[in-house]
């Protein structure tokens, strides 16, 4: 009886032994690593929408940085907020107009009714934060769209959006790592672009949008005003150079 229970014993052993798993490699899992930002902050909006759509100008957008590569910046994050509007079709037609920088609001408007516009948009990149692929990246952006037949100032607004590549975690069975992509700082201004676009298109498309706490300005529209000329081409999708 004690070499059955003997025996049993031995086999139990055993069997536990051969059933205990051993890793050779371990997998990698990797996250895409997203945009974190907030709701745009909507400062000042129209009561009202257009009676048709508007049209609209884009200026580059002014570092407020004292970095180097400042003017490149301000064109080539610009380009990519103003192409993001294209795609999502906030105006009827964008045209982004990159060697018209620094301009006083003034200039802006003169600019705006020379290309057959309705308003026109500036804005300024307080904080840019480029970390490539291995470190923190991160875009805090303000812009105004003004009329361009009153002068006054229809929409203001800001967002801010930051990417950062969390810290790998290793698990029994496989190992995480975020994977952030080739240009952060093209993601940034596209998701920016995305999320302040969406209000302005539903006003400029006759849909109401009310922000809560945000000033209300009146559209000024003369009843007699005459169909632009046909302005410039647009600027196609392109992303940021290397």
């Amino acid at each position: 009886m004690k070499r059955l229970l003997l025996a049993a014993a031995l086999a139990a052993l055993t069997a536990s032994c051969a059933l205990d798993p051993k890793i050779a490699e371990q997998s990698t899992l990797y996250v895409d690593v997203h945009v974190k930002r907030n709701n745009p902050s909507v400062y000042v909006q129209p009561m009202n929408a257009p009676t048709r759509p508007f049209k609209a100008v884009v200026l580059p957008f002014a570092v407020q940085q004292d970095i180097t590569n400042a003017r490149h910046l301000s064109k080539q994050l610009t380009e990519v907020f103003a192409n993001t509007w294209m795609q999502d079709q906030v105006f009827p037609a964008i045209f982004y107009e990159p060697s018209q920088e620094g301009l006083s609001n003034e200039q802006a408007i003169l600019v705006g009714r020379d290309r057959g516009a309705d308003c026109v948009v500036v804005g300024r990149l307080a904080y840019i934060l480029a970390g490539g692929t291995r470190s923190d990246s991160a875009v805090s952006l303000s812009f105004e769209i003004i009329d361009v037949n009153s002068g006054q100032r229809i929409w203001s607004m800001a967002q801010a959006g930051r990417m950062d590549p969390d810290r790998s975690a290793d698990f029994v069975l496989f190992k995480r790592e975020s994977r952030m992509p080739q240009d952060p700082l093209w993601s940034i201004m596209t998701a920016l672009g995305h999320d302040t676009g969406g209000a302005i298109k539903k006003w400029n498309t006759g849909m109401q949008y009310q922000s809560p706490g945000a000033t209300s300005a009146p559209v000024s529209i003369p009843k007699d005003h005459a169909p632009p000329p046909p302005p410039k081409a647009p600027l196609q999708s392109s992303k940021l150079e290397n």
